[in-house]
């Protein structure tokens, strides 16, 4: 069975050239008028059904849908929460599939079905954003974590440096759940996270303490869970979700307390350190999409901390103390996951 890789992905899929999708049956819609309008899809207007429903329904989705109920996303896209989707066509899938040598049969094994996941959430954003938000942002987040970026030229594109833009066709087609924009091409994530200006490398053969050392914008991190006495746990088998600060955010709370790292980690506030490091740590590989549903989360310090949102982006901690902002999703390690947060969080 051929196994689909990364870097496979990335070194074959802007051999792939724009597909001419002029002839299909959704409303090829100019991208300077119709956002928010009721728009047809052979004829119907399909603001009462969902995501899903839609591309289900349409013959030029086909392989769309099958990749969604594969990857198990069928309850994220046919429920109540608001997403944009850049919708890949048929005719896109298909170009990625020859370019790979693969069937869609093939594609679609277990043994890709993590990788298929994030290249599906990286075509959905949170909220519904119609055409005139996204032809005039820079960048949008998507529910994958990474960023994909937004440029102009005869036309709008998204996608990003690394691996190349799919030409948006069609725009603002509405959905009970969100809105669809069609595109020709299947965007893949970049190798890097890119969230803002930092980039985090997801390294799934790695465990989280791993992943942790080998960046040095998480040196103070590592220090703090290895005088806490925590590397054996976030080293072991056991699924953990890290919220993970900078050494940015480890600094300011120093700052804060008018303490170096060398004062802070002193016998006398192990027991202290290790409960903070604990309020960062949840039970359970808790991907970005489960993280920001929630409510509330709790840790293995045995607190909870909140989940808010504010303008699209979302923090976590407490009223006591404040919140952190979310910076960078799902970066994944052999066990578990790791967000990271511009902030220290304090139980």
């Amino acid at each position: 069975m051929k196994r689909l890789t990364f870097v496979l992905s990335v070194t074959l899929l802007f051999a792939l050239s724009a597909c001419d999708i002029t002839d299909n049956t959704y409303n090829d819609s100019d991208l300077s008028g119709v956002a928010g309008s009721e728009v047809m899809m052979n004829g119907e207007t399909l603001s009462s059904e969902s995501i899903l429903e839609i591309a289900a329904g349409n013959e030029d989705f086909s392989i769309l849908a099958a990749a969604v109920v594969f990857a198990g996303l069928d309850g994220v896209l046919d429920g109540r929460r608001q997403f944009t989707v850049f919708a890949p066509t048929n005719d896109a899938f298909e170009a990625l599939l020859e370019a790979l040598e693969l069937t869609a049969e093939e594609l679609l094994v277990e043994e890709n079905r993590e990788l298929v996941t994030s290249i599906l959430l990286y075509h959905v954003a949170a909220g519904a954003r119609f055409s005139d938000d996204v032809t005039t942002s820079e960048q949008i987040r998507t529910q994958q974590g990474s960023f994909i970026k937004v440029k102009e030229d005869d036309g709008f594109f998204v996608g990003n440096e690394e691996n190349g833009f799919a030409g948006i066709s069609a725009v603002d087609i509405p959905a009970r759940n969100g809105v669809i924009h069609v595109i020709d091409a299947v965007m893949l994530p970049p190798s890097k996270f890119n969230p803002g200006q930092r980039e985090y490398e997801s390294k799934p053969y790695e465990s989280i303490v791993d992943i942790a050392a080998g960046n040095e914008d998480f040196s103070i991190l590592v220090e703090a869970v290895q005088f806490a006495g925590l590397v054996s746990v976030l080293d072991g088998r056991r699924q953990f979700t890290v919220f993970a600060p900078t050494n940015d955010a480890f600094v300011a709370l120093l700052e804060v307390l008018d303490l170096s790292a060398e004062e802070l980690f002193v016998d006398e506030n192990r027991g202290l350190v290790r409960d903070i490091l604990l309020y960062h740590v949840a039970p359970g590989s808790r991907k970005a999409e489960d993280v920001v549903t929630s409510d509330r989360i709790r840790t293995l310090n045995k607190s909870f901390f909140f989940v808010q949102e504010e303008d699209g982006d979302f923090f976590v901690g407490n009223d006591e103390n404040g919140f952190a902002q979310i910076i960078a999703t799902d970066i994944f390690a052999r066990n578990g996951v790791i967000h990271v947060i511009d902030a220290v969080m304090l139980p």
